[in-house]
């Protein structure tokens, strides 16, 4: 259809008839032109289609709406009188029209709308899968905090977890390089986490060790030192009388008899009073065994300047009860009994000698 409309005047019409006269002829083209494309519908999926649809909305306007409207202002200028009359016709004629070409126009806006929402969803579904893999990078990487202050064991259980993900392309895609450098670079932050555990374990135990030592020492100390002062204290009371000062030999007399050598014999001071109560037979008082022990040599030391072996001592009832190395080892808990069987002993030798003529 030609853009540039004619018209044959019969007659001498009025100015709105002339004016009304120019669109008249254009009447059946719009309505040819909307019949044409009346609900027509079209596969915007297809290139073709696309085509055919954008094809039909541009004739539609330019022969259609764009042709009227062209018409439309080029009388509107020459005909201001009829500028109402001409705007109605103008309406009444592009409503013939405008609804093919809106029902047309819904139908591309619609598929352009479907294209963006498509879009949209895949640069969302993108972004989710990046940040899904860069979520799990970050997981891997954070492994070695939460392993801070952990025992040695949890770290080592840590270590085999980490070793056992799969950061293989089939799991992190493109991702996949970046996961395995982050699973190594966390195994050896783990490892390095692990030893200086172990260190710190050690150390602590070995503190925990020398505390335990010392304590030892300083209990077994505190032993010897309570056996060295019982030791002392009994070669104190072991200690001889002093000997009284040298008097001059009386005449021979005869030998007093037994009975009255006893009653002539003095008192036994606080210290002798032990070994006056194992002369007399008295029955030691029954010790307690506090574990410690002494030495053969010790026991020769308290009762110096007298001296016994193991043989002696085991006559009088005492055998060793354990030994160390060379040494032979007594219960310190019988250094009183002892000392008593052997006041016991010398008390029952005879020592009386006959007189030199």
């Amino acid at each position: 259809m030609s853009n540039e409309l004619t018209t044959t005047a019969l007659g001498t019409p009025s100015i709105n008839d002339a004016a009304l006269a120019l669109f008249t002829p254009l009447e059946a083209d719009m309505t040819a032109l909307a019949a044409k494309y009346h609900n027509v519908a079209y596969d915007m999926t297809t290139t073709k289609g696309a085509k055919a649809a954008r094809d039909a909305r541009l004739e539609l306007r330019e022969s259609g709406r764009f042709a009227i409207q062209r018409l439309r202002d080029q009388t509107k200028g020459q005909l201001n009188d009829c500028k109402t009359v001409i705007e109605t016709e103008a309406t009444r004629l592009i409503a013939i029209v405008e609804p093919a070409e809106v029902a047309i126009d819904k139908q591309i806006k619609a598929h352009e709308q479907k294209l963006a929402d498509e879009k949209a969803a895949k640069e969302k579904t993108e972004a989710a899968r990046v940040q899904k893999h860069t979520d799990a990078i970050a997981t891997i990487a954070g492994y070695s905090d939460k392993a801070r202050g952990l025992a040695v064991e949890r770290i080592e259980a840590g270590i085999a977890y980490v070793r056992g993900i799969d950061v293989s392309a089939a799991v992190f895609e493109e991702f996949a390089e970046r996961a395995a450098g982050e699973k190594a670079a966390t195994i050896s932050r783990l490892e390095q986490m692990a030893a200086d555990r172990r260190t710190a374990d050690a150390a602590e135990a070995q503190r925990v060790e020398n505390e335990r030592v010392a304590a030892e020492l300083a209990a077994q100390q505190r032993k010897l030192d309570e056996q060295a002062a019982e030791l002392a204290r009994q070669r104190e009371a072991l200690a001889p009388a002093p000997l009284a000062a040298p008097v001059a030999e009386p005449e021979a007399a005869p030998a007093p008899a037994p009975a009255a050598a006893a009653a002539a014999r003095p008192a036994p001071t606080a210290m002798q009073q032990p070994a006056a109560r194992a002369a007399a037979g008295a029955a030691p008082a029954a010790e307690v065994d506090t574990d410690a022990r002494v030495s053969l040599g010790q026991i020769k030391t308290l009762i110096a300047p007298l001296s016994i072996d193991a043989a002696g001592l085991e006559q009088l009832g005492f055998p060793p009860v354990a030994t160390d190395k060379s040494k032979r080892l007594y219960r310190a808990c019988d250094l009183p009994a002892i000392r008593q069987a052997m006041i016991l002993h010398l008390a029952s030798l005879g020592l009386e000698l006959p007189l030199a003529a």
